[in-house]
């Protein structure tokens, strides 16, 4: 057979002298579709299908409005409750002070005047002026002077404390809390913009300026270069004969030669022939799902092309 495979004009006539590939499949490629965190309304457009675009570039910007609102409604509580975490640990204000200061003055001149009737009211006591229910009443004043007096100083000693140490460790809770929640509100504002996250090519614009975007409604779909794998369907005969990591030959229309791709998955399981690559011929024929992966040097594979796969010179016949 080899003889006759030698000979051009043979060759063309003898079926047997054309090699048969292992398996057909096809190039599917791994899109990403980028959607914001929140819904919202897309506001700019900045890119068209088939651009190509780098890693962090702005694809599509979201209304901002109410992020914005968010971000300064954080930035005001936050400002809130900073303000109350220093007014607890300085203790009352200047002014509050003085005025507690001024009562205690008062009250000494009012515990002086008590001290001063007291005495006048003691001697004329001896001296059977006064009698002594106006002397007890004396001693009263000054014993109500002297305690108005040791109140308000105690009363001024506390205001120049600062607050005790659970309300000062609630308010600085408080404010910890306020600052995550101005973070978050600043992230939420910078999701506003959704960006490539690869190098790629814009693959179709989903959702056009006005409509509105969100986790499960994705503004734009994104090729990252070089996501193509490749789905071929082994029939059931060869597939022990593979493993994960082994090479493949690849071939396709008008593609160059030499291609080459990696085996990265096996399926555990046989399936019918899928519709993608039915035909009367294997229409019956059980087959296992391979998927690999395109060398660098075989990038030029395009999404829904038709591959051909070899593996060596196992091709069903040998490959020449």
């Amino acid at each position: 057979m080899e003889i006759f495979c030698s000979v051009p004009l043979l060759a063309g006539w003898l079926s047997a002298c054309v090699p048969q590939p292992l398996a057909v499949g096809y190039a599917e490629g791994e899109y990403l579709l980028l959607a914001p965190i929140e819904p919202g309304r897309i506001s700019r457009l900045n890119v068209v299908r088939g651009q190509s675009v780098r890693k962090g570039a702005v694809l599509a910007e979201m209304e901002e409005d109410d992020a914005r609102i968010a971000v300064a409604q954080a930035n005001a509580h936050l400002a809130q409750t900073q303000a109350e975490l220093d007014n607890l640990q300085r203790g009352r204000r200047p002014e509050e002070i003085a005025v507690i200061e001024a009562k205690v003055q008062s009250a000494v001149a009012g515990q002086r005047q008590a001290e001063l009737e007291y005495g006048r009211y003691k001697n004329l006591l001896k001296r059977n002026v006064a009698s002594q229910a106006q002397f007890d009443q004396a001693a009263t004043a000054l014993d109500l002077a002297k305690a108005k007096l040791a109140e308000i100083k105690a009363n001024l000693a506390v205001s120049r404390l600062p607050a005790r140490k659970a309300q000062i460790a609630a308010a600085k809770a408080l404010v910890t809390q306020a600052r995550t929640a101005l973070d978050q509100a600043k992230w939420k504002l910078s999701q506003r913009i959704i960006r490539s996250p690869v190098n790629g090519q814009v693959n179709d614009i989903i959702r056009k300026r006005g409509e509105t975007v969100g986790p499960t409604a994705p503004a734009v779909s994104v090729l990252p270069f070089g996501a193509i794998k490749l789905k071929v369907y082994v029939n059931e005969r060869y597939v022990s004969g593979l493993k994960k990591g082994q090479m493949l030959k690849v071939k396709c229309d008008n593609c160059q030669t030499g291609l080459t791709a990696r085996i990265t998955y096996i399926s555990s399981e046989p399936e019918f022939t899928p519709p993608v690559i039915y035909s009367l011929k294997n229409r019956q024929k059980l087959v296992y799902l391979i998927e690999a992966r395109p060398d660098i040097g075989s990038m030029q594979i395009k999404p829904g092309q038709i591959v051909d796969v070899y593996v060596g010179d196992k091709t069903g016949t040998k490959e020449k």
